[in-house]
Order: structure tokens, then C-alpha cells, then sequence
């Protein structure tokens, strides 16, 4: 028990390691967009967000005495856990459903919407939650495809982000 914060329960310390790593992660972003330009703060984004979510996977298969085989029993409930773990009281998750073999993820809000909007840097950034999907799908050993069908970078109400698992 820490004596200088005695309520300190583990939801809490859990919320604050997710907003520590969700702000480290924009920080991260905008310190390599002002030192190598925003085109290249992209493309690194696409690729750690998508080494990322196969870490995320890969850390949960470990952690649960899994393999890519028993991964892919309910996939979309690995998934939502994997979000509540990672994005819990981060993000808000509207849903995340099974759509005729898709899965749906639809957000309401996120750190990287409000952090560009209120860098001033929104114009600029490219939104890569869809390679952190691709990611989830690779460590589970699925093929398939990830994209994003609605953004509130791009304007819309919420973000909607297809995986798409091959059938």
C-alpha cells in the first residue's frame, strides 16, 4: 500500500498508466512531425501503431496460455478486451460489433482527434488506429484487411474503423 496515495485502488493505477501511454504517444508523434516533418511522423505512426496491436495480441496470447489457433475461437471477444484493457477511459467506445463477418469498431472520442485539434496540426495528421487493427489481426494469425470508413479527423460524428477478417 502507498502511503501518500492510500485510495489509490488498481482500476486507478491502471487509468493512469493508459493516459500516460496515450499522452506519450501524441508527444511522440508531434516531437518527430516538428523534427522530420509530418509525412514522416506518419508513416512512423502507421508502423508503430501496427507493432503496436500485435504486441498488444502477442502480450495476451503469453499472458493467457494461448496460441494463434485458440486466439481465433471469439475473436471479437479478444478484441474487446483488448480495447478495455488499452483504451478504457480513454477512448469512448460506442460499440464494437460483428457485422455479417466484419467486425465494427466505432469510437466517439479519442486522444489523437483531440490532440491534433488542439496541437493545430489536424490537417496534417493521418489517423493509424487501422494499422493498429492490422496489427491485432497479424499476431492472431488472420488474414485480412483494416480500413477506416468514418473519422472525426476527417469530420464525421465518430471514427468507424472496418477489420475485416478474410473469409
Amino acid at each position: 500500500m502507498n502511503m501518500l496515495f492510500p485510495g489509490l485502488l488498481t482500476e486507478h493505477r491502471e487509468s493512469i498508466l493508459r493516459r500516460n501511454w496515450w499522452g506519450h504517444d501524441g508527444r511522440w508523434y508531434l516531437l518527430v512531425a516538428k523534427e522530420l516533418g509530418f509525412e514522416k511522423a506518419n508513416d512512423m505512426n502507421m508502423a508503430a501503431n501496427r507493432a503496436a496491436g500485435e504486441l498488444e495480441i502477442r502480450n495476451l496470447m503469453a499472458i493467457g496460455g494461448m496460441n494463434q489457433e485458440s486466439m481465433r475461437v471469439n475473436p471479437l471477444q479478444i478484441l474487446r478486451f483488448n480495447l478495455e484493457l488499452c483504451a478504457q477511459d480513454v477512448f469512448t467506445l460506442k460499440e464494437f460489433v460483428n457485422e455479417g463477418g466484419d467486425f465494427i469498431l466505432r469510437i466517439g472520442s479519442c486522444p489523437a482527434y483531440s490532440g491534433t485539434q488542439k496541437a493545430g496540426y489536424m490537417s496534417h495528421y493521418r489517423c493509424a488506429c487501422f494499422k493498429r487493427a492490422e496489427g491485432w489481426l497479424e499476431a492472431m494469425g488472420v488474414s485480412g484487411t483494416c480500413f477506416i470508413r468514418k473519422s472525426l479527423v476527417g469530420g464525421d460524428k465518430f471514427c468507424e474503423v472496418v477489420i475485416a477478417p478474410e473469409k
